[in-house]
């Protein structure tokens, strides 16, 4: 029963981080600016996830070298990565975007292989062809690639696998997954306020429409996202997790078809193909890898 209960807390945090590009498309397209989109989502999710570990009396005290490494992790790959995945919005469909986007796990093999001296099989080697080829296609659009938008969502992979492989550092390891989410967003928020103020560009916005697309942004795929992620990951474990993480792009291309009629062509379904082939390669390899690992560990 854990398990099944597992299996949906994973296909329901992907499917509600997935719908991103619905709230936060639609605030750009009525003009308000990504800093202003960034502000309101971290707060708000910052307010509210806070407020549930209050009520949950969870210990939020941190020493300060905690705060150093969630500082750099927090704000220099998870918060950097929204800001270059919205600006990748404007250039080409969000769908394709936030696919891209997922090329993270590729990110982490190299950074590991590079700074850990992990050993990249070369099933791995092949699935980053994939992954380059599938990118290719994915940016195709009307006879073009859309430059601009494929740097700034091959950007967010960069970002955001620091951030996946800052959280291998011992000191966050040994963390409380809850009190170490609250503060990346937290943080997030805190340095995107300062940022907006800094550059003058933090419209306040009190229309109704916006206030419930950027509630649903910092509550519903943000927190509720990230919490669901926890539970999975405790139920299932972080392989099963992170290959039923695949149904985030697929929602969002969804979003994006559905909701915005953004056209996509044969060679953009054949890049995503490619690039969930290659992100599931890659998972499945390190799946593998650290299951011998164990092994080797026991027999000794």
């Amino acid at each position: 029963m854990e398990k099944i209960r597992g299996i949906i807390y994973a296909c329901l945090s992907a499917a509600t981080f997935g719908m991103i590009p619905l709230f936060a498309n639609t605030a750009m397209q009525e003009g308000v600016n990504n800093d202003t989109i960034l502000v309101y989502r971290y707060m708000i999710a910052a307010i509210v996830y806070g407020i549930y570990l209050l009520f949950r009396k969870t210990d939020l005290r941190i020493g300060k070298k905690a705060c150093v490494e969630l500082l750099w992790a927090g704000v220099g790959g998870y918060g950097i990565t929204a800001y270059f995945l919205f600006l990748s919005y404007r250039y080409m469909p969000t769908g394709i975007a936030t696919s891209i986007h997922y090329l993270y796990p590729l990110v982490v093999a190299i950074f590991m292989s590079l700074f850990y001296r992990q050993h990249l099989s070369l099933l791995v080697k092949g699935a980053i062809g994939l992954a380059i080829a599938g990118v290719y296609f994915m940016s195709w659009s009307g006879g073009e690639i859309k430059w601009a938008g494929l740097v700034f969502a091959i950007l967010t992979t960069f970002t955001y696998g620091t951030y996946i492989v800052a959280l291998n550092r011992p000191l966050l390891r040994s963390m409380n997954p809850d009190v170490l989410t609250f503060y990346v967003l937290l943080f997030t928020a805190l340095f995107y306020w300062i940022a907006a103020g800094v550059k003058g560009t933090f419209t306040l916005n009190y229309t109704p429409h916006f206030l419930f697309d950027m509630s649903m942004l910092g509550i519903l795929s943000t927190v509720i996202s990230a919490r669901l992620l926890v539970a999975a990951v405790a139920r299932i474990g972080s392989v099963a997790t992170s290959v039923l993480g695949t149904l985030e792009p697929i929602t969002a291309i969804i979003v994006g078809v559905y909701a915005f009629h953004e056209e996509l062509g044969i060679k953009n379904f054949v890049g995503l193909l490619l690039v969930l082939m290659s992100v599931l390669i890659v998972i499945l390899s390190m799946n593998e890898r650290h299951r011998k690992s164990k092994e080797r560990t026991a027999n000794n």
